[in-house]
């Protein structure tokens, strides 16, 4: 994990969007640069040691939301279906409202 910042949004307008809301209303300067991230899913384990070696072998693909969750980023679906096989018991969930998290199959 590092300290980068990922904004995630629906259609590319909407980093233009962002870009200009943040020149005209705090005066910032934005650029933006393509990830290679295909979809983010949220992660919960009740297993503190399942989730630990989850966060061991799939290091390269975490990072922490801004309400400090573990969220997993997957370059492809396929990526994303080959951890959820290989992690049975951690529960990849595809949207965080808030303070709860709602599991999509």
């Amino acid at each position: 994990m590092s300290n980068d910042l990922i904004l995630g949004a629906v259609g590319v307008l909407q980093f233009e969007v962002v870009a200009y809301r943040l020149k005209d209303e705090y005066g910032v300067d934005a650029s933006f640069e393509q990830v290679g991230v295909a979809t983010a899913r949220w992660i919960r384990c009740a297993d503190a040691k399942k989730l630990e070696e989850f966060r061991e072998k799939n290091a390269m693909n975490l990072s922490i939301d801004a309400a400090g969750e573990l969220v997993y980023l997957a370059p492809t679906r396929v990526n994303l279906q080959l951890a959820q096989e290989r992690a049975p018991g951690v529960d990849f969930l595809a949207t965080r409202e808030h303070a709860h998290a709602v599991a999509v199959d």
